[in-house]
């Protein structure tokens, strides 16, 4: 009788061992389920977070073009009334967020306006017959120390009828490369471009960036108000180093009001003839400007450029935009024009 009962007290403590065993299993299995249910909502909560934050941060840079192009608006509309249609570097589109940031809620926004037009557009190169466009193309070039065979290869690659010059490229050196690709056939779309044309290197291609550009009009030419000292140099093969620091420093705020009082400044007289300013389309105004923007708002950091067109009735239009991209130049070319 003994026995019996002691059996029965083993059996049962055996039973209740594997009880537990099941609750701690279930236990175990809830807690490793809770767990992954908590961190997929954190990371779902912390990734919709980062998504607003990035679409608030998109806003300020949209409201920052935005911005920009109501002071170019108004800049048509004062030049009007003045009767002197003229763009210069210290007119307030130039000015906008100069060198300061703008606080706004949880976060703030830089703005860096530049004129398109003080740069070499590299799609006057399409007009395969204007001599002069090529030829300032190639004094460019050769002054940043880059092979000035680059301004054919432009002007082949753009050119759907240009025959191919010993000088350019043809469809033949792009379509043995890996993989193949052949010439745009119209005009250039980025500056990035460039370096499909097999003749640039990396560091050639940043120190050229600063002083050429792509508009959408092959006949938009220079601002001479805004003209880099580079630019500037490149107008003709008598003009020096030191003459364009000298035009740039003696330029003034207010710019020049037409191209005949541009002629007379002493460092261009008898190093550029009238044939010339028509051929390479100068001018004192503008139409094209970029427009940098960096917006912060609170752990997202969103680049804008954008690109706006100004009509003659000075309405602005967005003709482009890029993500992602802040350029350590512009500043730099920003300082050095005013």
């Amino acid at each position: 009788m003994t026995f019996y009962r002691v059996t029965m007290a083993g059996g049962l403590r055996r039973e209740s061992g594997v009880a537990l065993i099941f609750v701690l299993l279930i236990f175990t299995i809830i807690v490793v389920v809770a767990t992954r249910m908590a961190t997929r909502l954190y990371h779902n909560t912390e990734k919709y977070s980062r998504y607003l934050q990035f679409v608030q941060a998109k806003h300020y840079a949209l409201g920052a073009e935005e911005y920009v192009a109501l002071l170019l608006e108004e800049d048509k509309k004062k030049d009007k009334q003045q009767g002197q249609l003229i763009d210069h570097w210290f007119e307030s589109w130039a000015d906008a967020g100069a060198d300061n940031s703008f606080s706004v809620a949880d976060g703030e926004i830089t703005i860096q306006v530049l004129d398109d037009q003080g740069r070499f557009n590299l799609n006057q190169l399409a007009d395969a017959k204007n001599r002069e466009i090529l030829e300032a193309a190639i004094r460019l070039f050769s002054n940043e120390k880059i092979d000035p065979r680059l301004a054919y290869r432009i002007r082949d690659w753009i050119n759907a009828e240009q025959a191919a010059e010993a000088s350019g490229a043809g469809n033949n050196l792009y379509l043995t490369s890996s993989p193949p690709y052949k010439e745009g056939n119209t005009l250039l779309a980025s500056v990035s471009e460039l370096n499909l044309l097999q003749i640039l290197t990396p560091e050639e291609y940043e120190r050229l960036l600063p002083h050429v550009t792509v508009l959408p009009d092959s006949q938009a030419g220079l601002n001479v108000n805004t003209i880099t000292a580079e630019v500037f140099r490149s107008l003709s093969d008598q003009l020096s180093e030191s003459d364009s620091t000298s035009f740039i420093s003696e330029r003034g705020r207010e710019g020049f009001s037409n191209i005949q009082i541009f002629l007379q400044h002493p460092l261009l007289k008898g190093k550029v003839s009238q044939a010339s300013i028509e051929k390479l389309r100068l001018d004192v105004k503008s139409r094209f400007f970029s427009v940098y923007v960096q917006a912060v708002y609170r752990d997202v950091t969103f680049y804008l450029h954008s690109r706006l067109s100004r009509d003659d009735n000075g309405k602005v239009m967005v003709v482009g935009r890029e993500l992602d991209v802040s350029p350590n130049w512009v500043a730099a070319l920003r300082k050095s024009v005013r």
